[in-house]
């Protein structure tokens, strides 16, 4: 059904139709052109395919459909993107239970209510304002933010919220109420607290998150709204209806700790921060914040948890490609309390970012007692985030930093990751495996395998080409992968070779930037550096198992495959 929705929806519209209001797109030939959503440029280079219903951005490398441009620009996924789509068209979807969505409708209606009830609670509410001050939080953040205060009263929420003509039944499933003991009436879930929506990535809210406001009381600092219909934990983060344009505008997520770190954060100019509410960093999370871009900096405590929540970031993201960073920030505090001190000095700590391997190396060397310590700890637990990295031109690179960190031969770092990988016993996985919608397309350019990338982006060169160009890059493909570009081509992704030709069509046909000899010889030889390196990863996993069994001759025979493997490199 949901391929037929879509086809339903190409029928009715076409890409510029769905591009237009987000980019000024002008005529460039049979295509259109106009300046990139997702970065800052001053020279145009977005362009749209009517024909072939795609669009290929050169700024930010990345390129797709309908579908996939929605998916970037509003933060949702492949459903997501065909219900905005389907509503455009006015196509309709698969019909939903009238009474389930009435129902949902009043759950979101009763949070709206809660919302503004909070919010009109703080203009009353002296301590409270006088603790926003403190915290230095300006009201225009308040008003963008709908900060509001939850009274010190057990019922006076839910009294308010039964007068407007919701019932218990829906105030507890919205998660503001909770049950009491039988025969007692139910009672509100925030009292004398600061709060915070949690909103969905169109802006709806969904729960609440509320900071406690008295010094001297036993309870908890946060209480989150529990697990509802509308809200979960696991998906939600808070901010991000907030943060999904100022990531695309700046190329990063920035994940801080909690609700005062993200509205201050967005008040000093990073309005790309989100937070978890209630859970740690998930799977779901991480694939919300993918769809906007593969950079993320962490800027969270220092303490032991902090550094708990950057190694498991590195689990999940570090597979997924993502380039993850970590902020160490001045004195051990929290972003909130920089930008009340002094706004730049969180943008000195953001911009001077560290990779998290070399944060992990550096926040181990701190703590070693000795250096033979030091290195071991550094092989128990950096070097398995190293194997998570799908790339091998950066898992080398970072084999080089570690071993210059424990001083010891990059050979010697490259063999033990070759052992780990061979014996799998070290190698950290993913602690979930990452959600799949199984109605999505496939990922569009800059999202496949560099690999992949490359071998179609040449293998498609060679059809764009005529002439001595094109027999000459047929040949260097031949010598380097061993078989013609149309076999290699037929076995990749449709969609992305749909992409790549439209891509380098787009290429040629730019004067600005024609494809020259230099540039196909470029990409050869990066395609040759990545197969050679995967061969040379091969043969000394080989090695070291022919060494484990003392067969000489073999070892004589794997040692010579690498001397010609290693000279190939530059060939």
């Amino acid at each position: 059904m949901a391929a037929d929705s879509v086809q339903r929806i190409k029928e009715r519209l076409s890409i510029i139709d769905v591009i237009s209001p987000y980019v000024e797109l002008h005529k460039a030939g049979k295509n259109y052109k106009g300046k990139s959503p997702f970065t800052n440029e001053k020279t145009p280079s977005f362009y749209v395919s009517p024909d072939r219903g795609m669009y290929y951005c050169f700024s930010s490398s990345q390129g797709g459909d309908m579908f996939t441009f929605v998916e970037k620009m509003e933060g949702v996924d492949f459903k997501g993107a065909l219900k905005i789509l389907a509503d455009k068209a006015g196509v309709e979807l698969v019909p939903e239970d009238p009474k389930k969505r009435d129902w949902r409708d009043t759950l979101y209606q009763a949070l709206e209510e809660a919302t503004k009830f909070f919010e009109t609670e703080l203009t009353t509410a002296k301590d409270a304002d006088e603790y926003l001050k403190k915290r230095k939080v300006s009201d225009e953040t308040r008003t963008r933010w709908r900060i509001g205060y939850a009274p010190n009263d057990w019922r006076r929420l839910k009294e308010h919220l039964n007068k407007k003509g919701f019932d218990d039944k829906a105030l507890l499933e919205s998660g503001l109420i909770k049950q009491a003991d039988q025969g007692k009436q139910p009672y509100d879930v925030f009292r004398d607290r600061i709060m915070f929506p949690i909103m969905d990535p169109s802006g709806r809210v969904i729960g609440f998150s509320g900071r406690i406001l008295s010094k001297d009381s036993e309870a908890p600092k946060y209480v989150n709204s529990p697990e509802t219909q509308l809200f979960n934990k696991s998906e939600a983060l808070f901010g991000y209806d907030k943060a999904k344009h100022g990531i695309h505008k700046l190329d990063f997520s920035l994940i801080v700790e909690g609700q005062f770190d993200v509205v201050l954060s967005h008040q000093a100019g990073y309005k790309n921060a989100v937070a978890v509410s209630g859970t740690a960093l998930t799977p779901e999370h991480v694939s919300l914040l993918q769809r906007l871009s593969n950079r993320v900096v962490l800027a969270l405590d220092s303490d032991k948890a902090g550094v708990n929540a950057v190694k498991r970031a590195a689990e999940l993201m570090l597979a997924r490609g993502i380039d993850l960073k970590v902020a160490r920030l001045h004195g051990g505090k929290d972003p909130a309390d920089l930008v009340a001190e002094d706004p730049n000095l969180l943008k000195k700590d953001i911009k001077d970012a560290k990779h998290v391997i070399e944060f992990l190396l550096e926040v181990l060397k701190e703590e070693a007692k000795d250096e033979r310590r030091y290195k071991v700890r550094v092989r128990d637990e950096v070097l398995p985030y190293l194997l998570l990295i799908d790339s091998h031109i950066e898992r080398d690179h970072f084999a080089k930093v570690v071993a210059e960190a424990i001083e010891a031969s990059v050979d010697s770092v490259r063999l033990e990751l070759a052992r780990m990988e061979a014996n799998n016993k070290e190698k950290v996985r993913p602690m979930e495996s990452l959600p799949r919608e199984a109605t999505a397309p496939p990922p569009p350019v800059g999202q496949s395998s560099r690999k992949e990338n490359l071998l179609g982006y040449l293998s498609v060169m060679e059809d764009i080409l005529e002439g001595e160009a094109k027999n000459a890059i047929r040949e260097s493909f031949l010598k380097v992968v061993g078989r013609a570009p149309e076999e290699v081509r037929s076995a990749l992704p449709p969609t992305l070779v749909s992409q790549l030709v439209f891509k380098l069509e787009t290429h040629v046909a730019d004067s600005r930037a024609k494809v020259v000899k230099e540039e196909w010889e470029g990409k050869i030889k990066e395609l040759n550096e990545v197969l050679v390196k995967e061969q040379i990863l091969s043969q000394k996993t080989s090695l070291l198992e022919a060494e484990k069994t003392g067969n000489d001759g073999e070892v004589e025979r794997i040692l010579g495959i690498l001397d010609e493997l290693k000279k190939n490199r530059t060939t």
